[in-house]
Protein backbone atom coordinates (compact mmCIF):
# COMPACT_ATOMS: atom_id res chain seq x y z
CA UNK A 1 0.00 0.00 0.00
CA UNK A 2 2.92 2.61 0.67
CA UNK A 3 4.81 1.24 -2.31
CA UNK A 4 0.85 2.58 -4.28
CA UNK A 5 0.61 5.77 -2.50
CA UNK A 6 4.14 6.95 -3.53
CA UNK A 7 3.46 6.23 -6.84
CA UNK A 8 0.47 8.23 -6.71
CA UNK A 9 2.34 11.13 -5.06
CA UNK A 10 4.90 11.44 -8.10
CA UNK A 11 4.37 15.01 -9.51
CA UNK A 12 3.67 13.61 -13.39
CA UNK A 13 1.10 11.55 -11.72
CA UNK A 14 -0.68 14.50 -9.80
CA UNK A 15 -0.61 16.47 -12.85
CA UNK A 16 -2.75 13.99 -14.44
CA UNK A 17 -4.75 13.44 -11.58
CA UNK A 18 -5.63 17.08 -11.49
CA UNK A 19 -6.42 17.72 -15.59
CA UNK A 20 -3.91 19.41 -16.34
CA UNK A 21 -3.02 16.86 -18.94
CA UNK A 22 -5.29 14.60 -20.95
CA UNK A 23 -2.34 11.68 -20.61
CA UNK A 24 0.32 10.20 -17.99
CA UNK A 25 2.71 11.00 -20.62
CA UNK A 26 1.51 14.39 -21.44
CA UNK A 27 1.85 15.26 -17.94
CA UNK A 28 5.23 13.75 -18.10
CA UNK A 29 6.00 16.04 -20.89
CA UNK A 30 4.45 19.41 -19.32
CA UNK A 31 6.95 18.01 -16.15
CA UNK A 32 9.94 17.81 -17.91
CA UNK A 33 10.16 20.83 -19.78
CA UNK A 34 9.72 22.92 -16.88
CA UNK A 35 5.77 23.96 -17.26
CA UNK A 36 4.70 23.32 -13.72
CA UNK A 37 5.60 24.98 -10.71
CA UNK A 38 6.04 23.26 -6.84
CA UNK A 39 5.02 26.14 -4.68
CA UNK A 40 5.95 28.74 -6.99
CA UNK A 41 9.45 27.27 -7.96
CA UNK A 42 9.94 25.28 -11.41
CA UNK A 43 10.47 21.68 -11.40
CA UNK A 44 11.43 19.65 -13.93
CA UNK A 45 11.42 16.10 -12.19
CA UNK A 46 8.70 13.77 -12.64
CA UNK A 47 9.65 11.76 -9.93
CA UNK A 48 9.36 14.17 -7.52
CA UNK A 49 7.36 12.93 -3.93
CA UNK A 50 5.08 15.62 -3.58
CA UNK A 51 4.83 16.23 0.39
CA UNK A 52 0.93 16.98 1.72
CA UNK A 53 0.52 20.88 1.35
CA UNK A 54 2.41 21.26 -1.61
CA UNK A 55 1.02 23.44 -4.54
CA UNK A 56 1.10 22.51 -8.10
CA UNK A 57 0.63 25.04 -10.45
CA UNK A 58 1.16 25.12 -14.29
CA UNK A 59 3.36 28.64 -15.58
CA UNK A 60 1.64 31.73 -16.40
CA UNK A 61 2.25 31.31 -20.34
CA UNK A 62 0.83 27.90 -20.51
CA UNK A 63 -2.15 28.23 -18.79
CA UNK A 64 -3.98 29.53 -22.12
CA UNK A 65 -2.26 26.22 -24.03
CA UNK A 66 -5.16 24.71 -25.90
CA UNK A 67 -4.28 21.13 -24.79
CA UNK A 68 -4.57 22.21 -20.95
CA UNK A 69 -7.62 24.43 -21.58
CA UNK A 70 -8.79 20.64 -23.06
CA UNK A 71 -7.63 18.83 -20.63
CA UNK A 72 -9.09 20.95 -17.63
CA UNK A 73 -12.32 21.20 -19.23
CA UNK A 74 -12.39 17.48 -20.05
CA UNK A 75 -11.76 16.37 -16.16
CA UNK A 76 -14.78 14.87 -15.06
CA UNK A 77 -13.22 13.26 -11.86
CA UNK A 78 -10.96 15.11 -9.03
CA UNK A 79 -9.42 12.56 -6.38
CA UNK A 80 -10.63 13.91 -2.90
CA UNK A 81 -6.92 14.36 -1.81
CA UNK A 82 -5.99 16.84 -4.47
CA UNK A 83 -7.96 20.11 -3.46
CA UNK A 84 -8.27 22.04 -7.43
CA UNK A 85 -8.40 25.75 -8.29
CA UNK A 86 -9.13 25.42 -12.03
CA UNK A 87 -9.14 29.50 -11.97
CA UNK A 88 -5.57 29.58 -11.44
CA UNK A 89 -4.56 25.82 -13.08
CA UNK A 90 -3.83 24.87 -9.57
CA UNK A 91 -3.81 21.71 -7.01
CA UNK A 92 -3.02 21.24 -3.53
CA UNK A 93 -2.36 17.69 -2.06
CA UNK A 94 -4.16 17.96 0.85
CA UNK A 95 -3.04 14.07 2.25
CA UNK A 96 -1.19 11.13 1.26
CA UNK A 97 -3.90 9.01 -0.71
CA UNK A 98 -5.51 5.99 0.70
CA UNK A 99 -5.27 3.07 -0.91
CA UNK A 100 -9.04 2.67 -1.73
CA UNK A 101 -9.05 5.76 -3.22
CA UNK A 102 -6.62 4.97 -5.77
CA UNK A 103 -7.79 3.57 -8.88
CA UNK A 104 -5.06 1.21 -10.68
CA UNK A 105 -6.01 -2.05 -11.77
CA UNK A 106 -3.08 -4.15 -10.07
CA UNK A 107 -3.42 -6.84 -7.10
CA UNK A 108 -0.80 -5.45 -4.72
CA UNK A 109 -0.40 -9.03 -3.09
CA UNK A 110 0.58 -10.32 -6.72
CA UNK A 111 3.79 -8.18 -6.73
CA UNK A 112 4.66 -8.50 -3.24
CA UNK A 113 4.65 -12.28 -3.83
CA UNK A 114 7.21 -12.00 -6.71
CA UNK A 115 9.39 -10.08 -5.47
CA UNK A 116 9.73 -12.49 -2.11
CA UNK A 117 10.22 -15.43 -4.68
CA UNK A 118 13.24 -13.75 -5.85
CA UNK A 119 14.66 -13.16 -2.39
Amino acid sequence: ANMIAMLERRLDNLVYRAGFAATIWAARQLVGHGHILVNGKRLNIPSYQVRPGEVISVVEKMRKNVHIIEAIESNAYAPQYLSLDNNVVSATLIRVPERGEIQIPVDESLVVEFYNRLA
